[in-house]
């Protein structure tokens, strides 16, 4: 409980500058709404979706837009370091078209409104705050996305969650927690591939856009009495109630003792913090040996669980929402339309071995 105690002190020492947070991505919104008829056209040739940095690169001699940069750089500064990246990007503000099916609205003249993502858990918000060109705040049904455009400044999640994802691996490495080990070049590679997944309900918001989910695979080290992690990008796995098919790599089975894992599906948010996730992850998985005792005398952890346990409630909210977990998958093991957990993901996961090459 001890590091779930420190964590929230922290959240609570932190909050005076997330509400700063907050408020310049209110005034950053307001002062490009007041200059979106500019930057309109060097958004629409970037699929509406662009960096804040390379927006206002070439617009920095009028004093409003040098305003503007110096706002969205505050903007940036403060993304990177509520996100625990700092070191790791230069900059994470983009500004996106909220939805696609707007852009025959943006097409054809009608002038879009600017939001930006409120602090907090998505599930208490009771609107969203958009301005016009005049800089008047107009506010939002949080549900159900306006029939006029909204442009949305945001971190770049994808950016950050790859960013992170790195950042974690790197730092569960340092600390023995994760492995590189594959077998060697004259034997086989025992994988399990992930042949299907569809998640039921993300729960996001129109203003969120597409899920950043990632996956957490715990198990033993076979070498060494300790837990081992990887953690697994799935940039694909955009929305809800739709069924990718990506065929990808999601378990090394040689990385892990009894051919036995637990797999954590969670999904990345503009709240999160991958510093404070990886203190936790090296915390839980380095206290999970003393609870238990030794390995051999408990062929499994459930260490799945024990993340899951020790996550505090509000990261359960808009900072890393658990999506789903299974529990104990095997090495040989058929899993068609397997249901998680919490029955809000279903996969399929097929063994398949590698041969070497001569």
């Amino acid at each position: 409980m001890k590091h779930i105690c420190m964590l929230l002190i922290g959240l609570v020492i932190s909050s005076t500058a997330l509400a700063d947070s907050q408020q310049t991505r209110r005034e950053l919104a307001r002062e490009l709404a007041m200059h979106s008829q500019t930057l309109l056209p060097k958004l629409a040739n970037q699929n509406y979706q662009a960096p804040l940095q390379s927006l206002l690169a070439h617009k920095r001699t009028a004093r409003s837009i040098s305003s503007l940069s110096q706002l969205s750089a505050q903007a940036n500064q403060q993304a990177i370091g509520k996100m625990g990246l700092t070191g790791e990007v230069d900059s994470l503000m983009q500004l996106r078209l909220a939805t696609p099916d707007q852009q025959s609205a943006l097409s054809s003249g009608v002038a879009p409104l600017v939001a930006y993502i409120p602090d907090g858990d998505e599930s208490q918000w009771s609107s969203i705050e958009a301005f016009d060109r005049q800089g008047n705040s107009v506010l939002l049904d949080v549900n159900k996305a306006p029939d006029r455009p909204v442009l949305v400044v945001e971190t770049d999640a994808h950016k950050a969650a790859q960013a992170g994802i790195r950042m974690m691996n790197r730092a569960l490495k340092k600390e023995g927690l994760s492995s590189d080990s594959l077998p060697p070049a004259t034997e086989p590679l025992k994988t399990s591939i992930l042949s299907k997944i569809r998640l039921e309900n993300d729960e996001e918001p129109w203003i969120l856009g597409d899920a950043e989910i990632y996956a957490i695979v715990a198990g033993i080290n076979p070498g060494r009495d300790e837990p081992v992690v990887d953690i697994i990008d799935m940039p694909y796995l955009d929305h809800d109630k739709t069924v990718y098919t990506p065929n990808q790599i999601l378990i090394y089975w040689d990385r892990y003792r009894w051919a036995a894992a637990d797999l954590v599906l969670m999904e990345q948010d503009s709240n999160t913090n991958y510093k404070e996730l990886t203190k936790l992850l090296v915390e839980v998985l380095k206290e999970s040996l003393k609870i238990a005792g030794y390995p051999q005398s408990a062929p499994f952890l459930d260490l799945g669980n024990r993340i899951i346990d020790a996550i505090p409630d509000d990261w359960m909210t808009n900072s890393d929402d658990y999506v789903d977990s299974f529990y104990t998958l095997e090495q040989n093991r058929h899993y068609q339309d397997y249901s998680g957990a919490r029955n809000n993901a279903v996969i399929s996961l097929e063994p398949r071995e590698f041969a070497p090459t001569h």
